[in-house]
């Protein structure tokens, strides 16, 4: 590819030859009608063509992307329903503290800035929670899951030590077999990680879609600190060249050996050295913005409409955010560099603040700052430029710069906002908090045991989820296969489809004393399990949606066995059907 230097007299010629046009189409169509000019100024202001590729050889000045104008195509989110307050947490660990407690409140409310967190239920793991949202990014693209050649998933709670998140999630949205997988490490930069590996290969015309999914279900020991955050949630991005919602601009990495947090081999939960994360998140989060403003030299911080940077906790991107005021920015050598980095207080309270899911979800670590860019997303305009800062202990950050696309009007109400996600939760208590801690990070019984509401259904329309049941080893394979995994299995197999959409018959609570009544032998007998509502919530008569949940495991190092459960309808009922393509179910296998 050609080398293009671009001079700074050059660049000011371009930009003052786009203002004199904009001056001139505001005079006549008004300030509304010439958002696309201004995107243009904005371009060649910053250096970047979208018809010629600019490349700068000097290492100093960076490295500028080769623009075919890749992006995000359509984006999605999950948060789990269960819900519960910080407070209640805090209030149980600490509760020798006596008259101490109320001090500790007041500083996890006000200096962490932690509200309440999602927690993912008896039959959600990362795996599911990550379908979800991959589900819901493929809605709002409107493509066939067939036309996706990557598929990354960024996790640091893999439900499988080998065994790939990305290939679950790739067979149970219907991305077929020819398909790059890799599931990638990074902590919790992992998922926009896996958003600079796609537009990668998006430009280098290997693929033309790809899916980068971040989703966790975060691990921290009872007692520890890090506990009050530790939320679950995932977020995906479909990326290509066409129908853009926000185009990728640029992205500037930033990395050292800064272990300030780790979990080794078989260790259920991580260990970290406390206060030692805010330098290296400060470090990190600073050092990745200052390489993307190096790269751009007539570029500011204060230019981005919006910002945000990944929320361990509320505390530590405020606390990044002041040192970015300063007359002197920690970490920033450059002047010049430091000095176009600065932001104001009214920046923040407008441009940072807005984006704080991290107060309704907790940290979701690989998912987080997908999840605040989806929330970002969700009410931004065509020509609004956005950043977006990842960070992973170990330690790394990723500085992505996105420009707003007109193609977000269109596909707005496509699939749920992450508000609509927010708002649809259920507060639970304590005990039924260490329930479901308890059984994640034990797994050690032969079979999954939950309360469980369980009935009967019927079709509303003709399209179906398909999946194996062997009767040989009771194990359930989704999608369907023909055979046992197990070559020396007896088997039969039997193959049942389970409709889409459904209407409910009946329900029931399982009673105690069949509690060990296996989800195969309610899916043999045509019974489903229902999910995410209350006995209130489910009449006969209610419209129900097939998600995808983990219906069992088979003792701690077996298989881990997911398929069809049902909940009310959540996803039809607050998004707007606008035809995108139907999406294409894999053929037989099983992830």
């Amino acid at each position: 590819m050609s080398t293009l230097r671009v001079s700074e007299g050059l660049k000011k010629l371009f930009a003052c030859a786009v203002e004199r046009k904009i001056r001139l189409l505001e005079k006549a169509r008004g300030s509304d009608r010439v958002a696309s000019s201004r995107r243009a100024q904005r371009s060649l202001k910053y250096g970047i063509g979208r018809e010629v590729a600019l490349h700068i050889s000097n290492v100093s000045e960076g490295r500028l992307m080769s623009h075919g104008k890749v992006g995000i195509v359509g984006y999605g989110v999950y948060i789990p329903r269960e819900r519960i307050e910080t407070a209640k947490i805090v209030r149980e660990r600490e509760k020798k503290r006596g008259k101490e407690l109320e001090k500790v409140l007041e500083k996890v409310r006000h200096g962490l800035l932690l509200r309440e967190k999602a927690v993912a239920g008896h039959t959600e793991d990362t795996m599911t929670i990550a379908t979800e949202a991959a589900e819901n990014a493929i809605r709002m693209a409107g493509i066939s899951p067939s036309e996706i050649g990557s598929v990354t998933a960024g996790s640091e709670s893999k439900p499988y030590a080998v065994g790939t998140i990305a290939r679950h999630v790739a067979s149970f949205v219907g991305v077929g077999e020819n398909v790059f997988i890799a599931d990638l490490e990074g902590a919790c930069n992992s998922g926009m990680q896996g958003v600079g590996f796609i537009d990668a290969e998006i430009r280098s015309g290997r693929i033309k879609y790809g899916l980068a999914i971040g989703s966790d279900v975060a691990q921290a020991e009872r007692g520890d600190p890090l506990e009050y955050s530790a939320g679950a949630g995932a977020g995906a991005f479909v990326l290509g060249k066409s129908d853009l919602i926000a185009s990728i601009e640029d992205i500037a990495p930033y990395s050292s050996l800064f272990m300030d947090f780790w979990r080794r081999e078989e260790s259920a939960v991580p260990k970290h050295f406390g206060r030692t994360t805010v330098e290296a998140y400060k470090s990190h989060i600073i050092g990745a913005i200052a390489n993307l403003l190096r790269k751009h030299p007539d570029l500011s911080l204060s230019d981005f409409d919006w910002i945000t940077f990944h929320q361990p906790s509320g505390y530590l991107p405020m606390k990044t955010c002041n040192a970015l005021t300063q007359d002197e920015i920690p970490y920033v050598g450059d002047s010049s560099i430091s000095e176009r980095m600065r932001l104001t207080e009214q920046d923040i309270e407008k441009k940072i603040k807005p984006w704080l899911r991290v107060l309704d979800t907790g940290n979701t670590y690989a998912a987080s700052t997908m999840i605040s860019l989806a929330s970002l997303f969700d009410k931004a305009r065509p020509g609004d430029q956005v950043l977006g800062v990842s960070y992973g202990s170990g330690a790394y950050s990723n500085a992505t710069w996105f420009e707003v696309q007109d193609g977000i009007e269109e596909k707005r109400g496509r699939a749920p906002t992450v508000m609509d996600y927010v708002e649809r939760k259920s507060e639970i208590r304590i005990d039924t908090y260490h329930d479901l801690i308890r059984e994640r990070l034990s797994r050690i019984k032969r079979r999954l045991e939950i309360p469980r509401l369980v009935g009967e259904i019927e079709s509303v329309n003709g399209s179906y989820f398909s999946l194996s049941l062997c009767k040989g080893c009771n194990r359930i394979y989704y999608p369907a296969r023909e055979t046992c995994l197990a070559s020396d299995c007896p088997g039969p197999m039997e193959k049942k489809r389970f409709p889409r959409f459904a209407k409910l018959k009946n329900v029931a609570k399982l009673p105690f004393k069949k509690r060990w009544t296996s989800n195969f032998e309610l899916l043999e007998k045509n019974k489903v399990l229902f999910v995410d509502a209350d006995v209130s919530d489910l009449k006969p008569g209610v419209r129900l949606e097939g998600v995808i949940r983990r219906l069992d495991y088979e003792g701690k190092d077996g298989l881990i066995l997911y398929g069809i459960a049902y909940r009310p309808v959540f996803r039809e009922a607050v998004a707007v059907v606008t035809k995108p393509k139907p999406i294409v179910i894999a053929p037989t296998q099983y992830a």
